[in-house]
């Protein structure tokens, strides 16, 4: 009996200390929670009482170009008038005299090509010979050089292309190929040679010039010789081919 009641008045005294250890902790944690706790409090946000979108930042620009009203406010498959492209401008350049002062005359129906047959010729000498001839001026309309006595290529403007006068170097019956048509001549004797390269360019820009002008078809490009039948001009090595091709390969 003795014994028993020595262990639980044991059991009793440890009960009781850690009933006293357990109060004195609990009593010491609530009083340290109580105080402030200034430091957390001093980094969190300012309350908010709805939300606020980011504002954007905005950046200085110039005055801004209005648009137009017309084709801001109407579809451009409804506008009564389009712009008006601005006008193609010519691969052809026409030199000093290919159009004369009076303008040129619609009567200009083809194109007639010749040779001179002599490589010394100019234009001088040729005129003068027409002249001996009986005629009153220099028969072709125009003239281009071969670089023997007259520049390679260059194009001498006859007078009677000036005046828009009728030809004297494609005689036929009723004087057709004369009246309508522009004689052009090219210095050599194209029997024996083909005209120069210089020759050549200055043709096909020259034709080239007055088919525009003139209205005139490629089948109305003629040889003086494929009209009379009489004669070789403007010479064998004279190739109209080649004249059509160069016409065709231009822009």
């Amino acid at each position: 009996m003795a014994a028993q009641r020595d262990l639980a008045h044991r059991l009793t005294s440890g009960i009781h200390v850690k009933l006293i250890a357990t109060c004195a902790a609990l009593f010491a944690l609530a009083a340290t929670g109580c105080q402030p706790h200034d430091r957390v409090i001093d980094v969190l946000p300012a309350p908010t009482t709805g939300y606020r979108p980011q504002q954007p930042t905005r950046t200085a620009r110039g005055p801004q170009p209005q648009p137009n009203r017309q084709t801001a406010s109407v579809p451009w498959w409804k506008w009564r008038t389009k712009p008006t492209p601005p006008p193609l401008k010519s691969s052809i350049s026409p030199e000093p005299g290919w159009v004369p002062a009076s303008g040129i005359s619609n009567t200009w129906e083809c194109i007639v090509i010749h040779h001179s047959a002599n490589d010394k010729d100019t234009p001088r000498s040729m005129d003068a010979w027409h002249r001996q001839r009986g005629w009153d001026e220099l028969g072709y309309h125009f003239v281009i050089g071969n670089g023997e006595r007259y520049p390679d290529g260059l194009i001498f403007v006859g007078p009677r292309w000036a005046k828009q006068k009728q030809g004297a170097h494609c005689k036929t019956p009723g004087a057709y190929y004369n009246e309508h048509g522009i004689g052009i001549c090219l210095i050599g004797n194209m029997e024996d040679h083909r005209p120069t390269p210089r020759q050549m360019e200055a043709l096909t820009q020259l034709v080239a010039f007055l088919q525009r002008q003139c209205g005139i078809p490629p089948d109305k490009i003629l040889m003086h010789g494929h009209i009379t039948h009489k004669t070789a001009c403007p010479g064998r090595y004279f190739s109209i081919g080649d004249l059509m091709q160069r016409l065709n390969a231009r822009p």
